[in-house]
């Protein structure tokens, strides 16, 4: 099944917000790709676009400094329900803390935690599945 979303990434390496909208334009998943090098950037711009906001996804690195993956989904949630509804949130980590990962579980608006660095393979298939729910 053929992909293409929006993606929104946040992520603080500047490498690996490249690197993955490289793969994810030259894999033809990502039909637009909107970047974020701080993770307040990205709520901040949630907030004010929202309500013209398409379906989108968003690939959130777990630790960052100023603002982490999960401090920014506790701000999210803060959000307008008619913005979440359109947002499919996966974190990226390469932790193995057992608590990062039953927290990344537990949590309603995080669908799954990614292994960085992130396969492209994996995202795809946990998006055709998505979609097949929907």
């Amino acid at each position: 099944m053929r992909i293409s979303t929006n993606f929104i990434l946040i992520d603080d390496s500047s490498f690996d917000l490249f690197i993955y909208e490289k793969l994810l334009i030259k894999c033809g998943i990502a039909s637009t790709v909107r970047k974020y090098f701080s993770a307040k950037d990205a709520h901040r711009w949630l907030r004010e676009n929202g309500p013209t906001l398409p379906e989108t996804v968003i690939l959130l690195d777990l630790q960052m400094p100023d603002m982490n993956g999960f401090e920014f989904i506790e701000a999210y949630h803060l959000l307008d329900d008619s913005i979440k509804s359109k947002v499919d949130i996966f974190m990226l980590s390469s932790t193995i803390d057992s608590r990062d990962i039953e927290r990344v579980k537990s949590n309603p608006y995080i669908l799954d935690l990614l292994s960085k660095p992130l396969d492209i393979e994996i995202l795809h298939d946990k998006l055709v599945a998505l979609k097949l729910k929907d």
